[in-house]
């Protein structure tokens, strides 16, 4: 420890005896100049205590036995309220004894007031000063090192030479799981340690005391009793006594086991990433500012002509390509180092090592330090010489194609000719063969089926007119007129099915006409019949046959009405749509009747009825079938009704809806 530097010590004493103390205060003024200095005196406990406080000093000078104190009472009193001050006891000859006592209680000294002169007294008033100061500093270094021992995460310890402890600090402390550091002292690392940590360590302390060389950061791996395992950072150094003599080691040692987790679990990343870059088929590269290889992949040393990265790093394009293309490379590279920005997916052509026309996406990075300031670049070569090669050969089909849109247009129009003509064609053959049957079977009707009802017909109305029919004559007679009706409305609607196809088609408002036909079948109504009409303003006009169309708008119309006895809500709606792809699904099913991009206007009547049995649906077109009762429909009506649609090359769909009603769809194409 470095010398203390005191200067004059300021000395207060307090003696009751005043022969004495005058005697005292003579004695410190003696010399020239004094080497003390005398700042107060006092004849009691008391005065003296008072002084101090107000005066303060740096040494007392205490005068014992003290009146009205027991034999150290009243040094203990002036210890408890002055710690700092170091006091020198004074007493006489016969009462050394209690000197001593004061000093081994803390006083720095005691003087014989017999023997006392200016020397000793001086003397004794610095080294009581320079004593205290250097107990002061000591403690304070004591404190220093406790806190530190304390508090520090790393564990600390002193061995002696046969490597037992002789102190630890808490971290090691907590460690061995130990209430209190003396519970180590004298064991040594084999009470604590188990595996072979306890015997390398003893083999390391005794080199190291036998010559005095420290063992510097030297990695540990140690396995605890509990069977924890760590790693540490450890330094050993000779603890060495005041005379330079080794009498033990000291240590430090730093746990590092998760910092050397996560240096496996980086290098396993690393390693992993070296792995996923050098099986990726891209280009990976990473440059400095001088143009220099960094690191590459696999990819980019085989592109380079390389067999390693060894090969590669420390080279510059200028090593593997011609100058004009390096110079080119290197341009690029400036531009992304000078202004920073990254360069992406910039395309590239250039001719490769095998001679052959590449093309590739390069993308360029700036590299950064920590502090922003730019090392290097990251680049991304992705070959697209492949994309590139079928781009042209598209470009060159698209271009014969183009060539050759005269001679396909042409076709086109020789085709639409064509299949006017076969549509026509069909149209007559469907025309024919229908009315070879049909008009065979109505023919034969009209002849054999149609007079004879047409005269029981009159001979009914006759005998009705008659006044004698009474009771059941007249009930038969009226059961005989309605099946003499539903004949010959049978024999209508064979008619009306084996007549002309022929189309009169004018300009028509498909709304107006719904609303003329929703008037005429009010009269077919039931009970309570909510009418909805969600009809589109805009629907554009169509070209139909007044007739027909109203002949099927009223036969949908009555069906939907029948269909709901005990009332209900039918819906009528119109809007248009159209066709953005071949089968669209429309009416709830594809249908291929339109081609794309036509438009198409379509009427919708929804029932709230009971529906159609689902295994009847597919025979609803058929001639004589139907869903009715026997005696509330011929079969013939959507027979008729699939016939007109058709004719106007439209479509009709009738299908149960979700819960119960049916939906029955009409579409017309819009010819603008």
């Amino acid at each position: 420890m470095n010398k203390i530097s005191i200067g004059t010590p300021r000395i207060l004493v307090i003696e009751e005896d005043a022969q004495h103390l005058l005697r005292i205060r003579l004695l410190f003024e003696q010399g020239d100049p004094p080497e003390s200095k005398l700042v107060g005196s006092a004849a009691s406990i008391n005065e003296g205590m008072e002084l101090l406080e107000a005066l303060g000093a740096d040494v007392l000078f205490l005068s014992l036995p003290v009146r009205e104190y027991g034999d150290l009472d009243a040094f203990k009193t002036i210890q408890a309220s002055f710690p700092e001050i170091p006091v020198v006891v004074l007493v006489e000859s016969n009462n050394e004894d209690l000197a001593r006592q004061a000093v081994q209680n803390g006083a720095q000294e005691y003087l014989v007031k017999e023997s006392m002169d200016a020397f000793l007294l001086n003397r004794a008033g610095k080294q009581a000063l320079e004593r205290s100061r250097y107990q002061a500093a000591l403690a304070r270094e004591r404190a220093y090192l406790g806190t530190l021992l304390d508090n520090i995460p790393d564990r600390i310890y002193f061995k002696d030479e046969q490597s037992r402890f002789i102190r630890i600090n808490r971290a090691l402390t907590d460690l061995f799981g130990l209430k209190r550091p003396e519970e180590a002292y004298g064991k040594t690392d084999a009470h604590f340690f188990g595996g072979n940590h306890s015997s390398d360590a003893f083999d390391d302390e005794q080199r190291v005391m036998l010559t005095g060389e420290a063992i510097l950061n030297k990695i540990e791996h140690e396995t605890l009793r509990s069977g924890r395992r760590t790693v540490l950072l450890t330094t050993k150094l000779p603890l060495r006594d005041r005379r330079g003599k080794i009498v033990g080691t000291c240590g430090i040692s730093r746990e590092i086991t998760a910092l050397k987790e996560m240096e496996r679990a980086l290098e396993t990343e690393r390693n992993l990433l070296r792995v996923v870059i050098n099986q990726l088929p891209d280009h990976i590269f990473l440059k400095d500012t001088e143009g220099r290889y960094i690191l590459d992949n696999v990819a980019h040393q085989n592109w380079l002509g390389a067999g390693s990265a060894a090969e590669v790093e420390g080279r510059t394009s200028f090593d593997f390509f011609s100058r004009e293309q390096a110079l080119r490379y290197q341009q690029a590279d400036q531009a992304v180092l000078l202004n920073g920005k990254p360069q992406i997916n910039h395309e590239e052509e250039s001719i490769g090592r095998d001679g052959n026309r590449q093309w590739a996406l390069i993308t360029k990075v700036p590299w950064r330090a920590d502090d922003g300031s730019i090392l290097g670049l990251v680049c991304l070569k992705r070959n697209i010489t492949e994309q590139k090669e079928a781009e042209l050969l598209l470009k060159e089909t698209n271009a014969e194609l183009a060539s050759s849109r005269a001679e396909l247009l042409e076709a086109m129009a020789l085709l639409k000719k064509a299949h006017k003509e076969l549509h026509e064609a069909q149209l007559q053959l469907i025309e024919a063969e229908k009315m070879k049957a049909i008009g065979r079977v109505a023919a034969g009707i009209a002849h054999e089926v149609k007079n004879p009802l047409a005269i029981i017909k009159m001979g009914l109305e006759f005998m009705g007119q008659l006044d004698s029919l009474e009771g059941d004559f007249k009930g038969v007679l009226e059961e005989m007129q309605h099946a003499v009706h539903r004949a010959d409305g049978v024999i209508l609607g064979l008619l009306d099915f084996s007549r002309s196809n022929q189309l009169e088609t004018t300009i028509e408002d498909l709304n107006m006409m719904l609303e003329n036909a929703l008037s005429l079948v009010r009269g077919e109504v039931r009970g309570a019949i909510e009418f909805v009409r969600q009809l589109d303003p805009e629907l554009p006009r169509l070209s139909l046959d007044r007739e027909k169309i109203n002949q099927v708008l009223i036969n949908l119309l009555t069906n939907a009405i029948h269909a709901m006895e005990g009332g209900g809500v039918l819906t009528v709606r119109t809007f248009t749509r159209q066709l953005t792809g071949v089968g669209c699904n429309i009416a709830g099913e594809k249908s291929e009747a339109f081609r794309v991009g036509q438009t198409l206007a379509i009427l919708e009547i929804d029932d709230s009825g009971h529906g159609i049995p689902e295994e009847k649906l597919g025979r609803i077109f058929e001639p004589f079938f139907t869903t009715k009762p026997t005696g509330k429909g011929t079969g013939l009506g959507l027979s008729v009704v699939k016939t007109i649609i058709d004719l106007h090359q439209g479509t009709i769909d009738i299908r149960n809806l979700p819960g119960k009603g049916v939906r029955a769809t009409l579409m017309f194409p819009v010819n603008h």
